[in-house]
């Protein structure tokens, strides 16, 4: 992991638990436990900004088959309530 730029310290508080995870971990890498907070930290981060970036994705497919769909303008109440036909269609059809 490389650092740019300045740091700063931080005081977190964990539960016994997660510290002793923590540092078995650093233990069982070789690394010292507050560069391995680090890389854990970074990359929860990265983690984080991809799921978003893949759920704003889904979202904006859905609002396009939406709009394809004339429905852009419907209630949420309206699209949940078609969602819920649709998943007991399904179901019939599927499991009778």
């Amino acid at each position: 992991m490389s650092s740019i730029g300045q740091t700063v310290q931080v005081t977190l508080r964990l539960s016994k638990d997660m510290y002793e995870r923590v540092t078995q971990a650093a233990l069982m890498e070789h690394q010292q436990v507050e560069d391995l907070f680090s890389t854990l930290i970074a990359e929860g981060l990265e983690a984080h900004a991809t799921i978003r970036e893949l759920l704003e994705h889904v979202s904006e497919d859905y609002r396009a088959r939406l709009a394809r769909e004339g429905k852009l303008q419907q209630s949420s109440d309206d699209v949940l309530h078609g969602l819920r036909d649709l998943r007991e269609q399904i179901a019939r059809e599927r499991y009778p």
